[in-house]
């Protein structure tokens, strides 16, 4: 029983992490802020999680990520929110010439998360697909 509540207060305190680095990048898109919400996100996911964004970009397969999510200790609603934090910085910056490359290595990534989510859950999510819709439509 303790052991399952430390579980669950971990897998929480994720959630409220990675929500907040996804308000903050919201909020960085919204000002349109001089401070790359790129870099943001390499130091928030370094100091906050263990894990920097060229580790998350560098996951090719599925293997790879269930891999990186038992490291991580993340499950599908944190992943959820990771592609979300991803998708938000690719849209942010795509328009820049100076990030297009990297916001296409974004939408990628975040695409190839939101496919996992959907083949692994059985939940079904009008935004998810949104996404998915438009990030297939900027990579073709």
């Amino acid at each position: 029983m303790f052991n399952q509540d430390y579980i669950m207060r971990q897998v929480q305190q994720l959630t409220q992490v990675l929500n907040s680095i996804l308000t903050q990048v919201l909020h960085l898109k919204k000002l349109e802020s001089e401070e790359s919400a790129v870099q943001y996100l390499d130091h928030e996911f370094l100091k906050e999680l263990g894990f920097d964004l060229e580790e998350v970009l560098t996951i090719e397969d599925e293997e790879q990520l269930l891999s990186f999510l038992n490291k991580s200790g993340l499950n599908t609603e944190n992943l959820n929110l990771l592609a979300d934090i991803l998708f938000e910085v690719a849209d942010q910056n795509f328009e820049n010439s100076d990030h297009h490359s990297k916001s296409l290595r974004l939408f990628s990534q975040s695409l190839f998360m939101y496919n996992f989510i959907e083949k692994n859950e059985n939940i079904y999510s009008i935004d998810r697909n949104l996404k998915i819709s438009r990030i297939k439509d900027v990579l073709n």
